[in-house]
């Protein structure tokens, strides 16, 4: 243990072999890789230099495209909108309603804008409001829940902004309210659920006006998805109507100020930002603290709302008429992020040369000496980890991972899984004749009989003592007695050979397979093993098949006696 010589002959190959020649390698590859490292890097800082621009240039056109992007992503779902109105408002159930206002044809009207509703989940109220401004039918739709509201409880929306803006459209026209947070009964309703009313003029077949048809709809799916388009930019993104008021990006307290009587808004924070941004319909522009792109979206902007079929808007249903009713994406990208991408430049170049270089160097040095030995360290420390050091097979760690792999895809795509358990009988009596060295080539030579008898996507290990598990993948349990009835007449008419003595060995086996009732892989080995316990009952050196809590025993296994 304290041996100075083995101690001495140990560190003077450390210090001579290893230092001298670390020294050598060292020397010798860094004449190689500094003017190689050198000229990359006058490569690199002429091409980063030109670069910088063109880098700004990148970040400025992805950030204008995601905004464009959003701005298209809101006409697409707005034309989707807009369809499902008119085709509520123009359906023949209504129109029906509309000739006999029979309770009859009322609920015919209510049962079809509650199945409408309970297709489109995000419609949580669906309203028809005759021209003096009372509800005739309203459809809440929450919770997975379409309630038809009572004649008794409909109300008066006579003084609400979208029942006026609704009723003076014209026939065809489209009215689409600026996005707000929904009220009920004058108070916001918590949590906050943003809101979208689409609504659009009800004439019947006499072409007389008869009312407006609504539809709530709340933007939440279309609110996250621009949100998370935010994310990928670089620069800090927020959404705002068109009187400034924040609406995502902003810290929670900005948000819809104008629904809790805030009157902070961009227009206010930053007075030369919004003179450019009510100015001009999209853009870019620099300020003393960074650039700014803005987009607008107009959503009856026909334009940019698509072909819609059915709706026909009048020439005054352009963005000079509906003025308010836009929102504005706007990215800024600070002046700190733009340093970062121009002069901060020649920095990250010079601190990345400046490690690679040292990377180069110590990879030069030790790579060639040290990576094939920490190589094969891993790869016996592996093969440690998974292997069973006497027999060369899988040991019982990597067999519980196989195994739980297994029974989990055969319990999920309903496939066959069956077991082997394997245990030697009287191996007792063969360490006590002979001895333990005989005993272990005992074991190898059993192993290497299972080994040759199972396909390659079987899986063979030992388990413990004398113990083996052969998982058979793919295999029902008829098909894993054949193999355990073979194994069982080879292992008996195959005996070890050891010098000039032949050792005859039987095996005792217990074979199972996945079944219906199984939670996990310990239910099928249990088994397996009770099966096993069985055979060594019955006289060892056969195959007992534990099925569905009963135990078949195969034919004793011929042996040479």
């Amino acid at each position: 243990m304290n041996n100075p010589d083995s101690q001495l002959n140990t560190s003077g190959t450390e210090q001579t072999n290893g230092f001298s020649e670390q020294k050598e390698l060292m020397v010798s590859f860094l004449w190689l890789f500094i003017p190689a490292s050198l000229l990359l890097a006058s490569i690199f800082y002429a091409f980063s230099t030109q670069t910088q621009q063109y880098e700004l240039q990148t970040t400025l056109i992805r950030d204008e495209s995601a905004l464009k992007s959003a701005g298209e992503l809101t006409s697409l779902l707005f034309e989707q909108k807009l369809s499902d109105l008119l085709v509520l408002a123009e359906g023949e159930v209504l129109k029906n309603y509309l000739h006999d206002e029979s309770m009859k044809n009322w609920i015919r009207v209510a049962r079809e804008f509650s199945l409408f509703a309970r297709r489109k989940p995000k419609y949580f109220q669906i309203r028809f409001i005759a021209t003096n401004g009372m509800e005739v039918l309203r459809i809440n739709n929450s919770d997975d829940a379409q309630q038809i509201v009572p004649k008794n409880e409909l109300q008066d929306k006579s003084s609400r902004y979208y029942f006026l803006e609704s009723i003076k459209l014209e026939e065809g026209g489209i009215y689409i309210s600026p996005l707000d947070l929904n009220k009920e009964k004058g108070v916001i309703e918590q949590p906050i659920k943003p809101t979208i009313r689409f609504a659009t003029l009800v004439f019947d077949g006499y072409g007389e006006k008869r009312g407006i048809l609504i539809i709530n709809y709340t933007p939440d799916e279309l609110l996250h998805r621009i949100a998370e388009n935010f994310k990928s930019l670089h620069g800090n993104t927020v959404m705002l109507n068109s009187s400034g008021f924040w609406l995502v990006g902003a810290p929670d307290e900005q948000l819809w100020g104008f629904m809790y009587g805030n009157d902070m808004t961009l227009a206010k924070q930053r007075p030369d930002v919004w003179a450019t941004i009510s100015s001009s319909e999209k853009g870019t522009f620099l300020s003393d603290d960074g650039i700014f792109i803005f987009h607008k979206a107009y959503p009856l902007d026909r334009d940019k709302l698509g072909t819609v079929e059915n709706i026909e808007m009048g020439v005054g249903a352009s963005k000079s008429r509906l003025g308010d009713r836009y929102w504005i994406y706007l990215s800024h990208i600070s002046t700190n992020l733009i340093d970062e991408l121009s002069a901060k430049r020649l920095i990250i170049a010079t601190v990345t040369y400046i490690l690679l270089f040292l990377v180069t160097g110590l990879i030069s040095v030790f790579f060639a000496k040290n990576s094939v030995q920490k190589k094969l360290a891993f790869l016996k420390l592996q093969q440690y980890a998974t292997t069973d050091g006497l027999t060369g097979i899988a040991n019982r760690r990597e067999l519980d991972k196989f195994a739980i792999r297994e029974f989990k895809r055969a319990k999920r795509f309903t496939r066959r899984l069956s077991v082997l358990m394997l245990d030697l009988d009287h191996f007792k009596q063969v360490n006590d004749t002979y001895d333990h060295t005989v005993g272990d080539k005992v074991l190898r030579h059993i192993a290497g009989i299972c080994g040759n008898a199972i396909r390659a996507q079987d899986f063979l290990a030992r388990y413990g003592g004398e113990e083996f598990t052969i998982l058979l993948p793919e295999t029902d349990i008829e098909g894993a007695a054949q193999l355990g009835q073979r194994i069982c007449d080879n292992v008996a008419i195959t005996p070890c050979q050891v010098g000039q003595t032949e050792i005859k060995i039987t095996v005792s086996i217990g074979a199972s397979e996945v079944e219906i009732g199984d939670e996990a892989f310990h239910d099928v080995l249990l088994r397996a093993d009770k099966a096993l316990y069985e055979s060594k009952k019955r006289g060892r050196n056969r195959v007992v098949v534990s099925s569905e809590g009963y135990y078949l025993s195969s034919p004793a296994c011929l042996s040479d006696e």
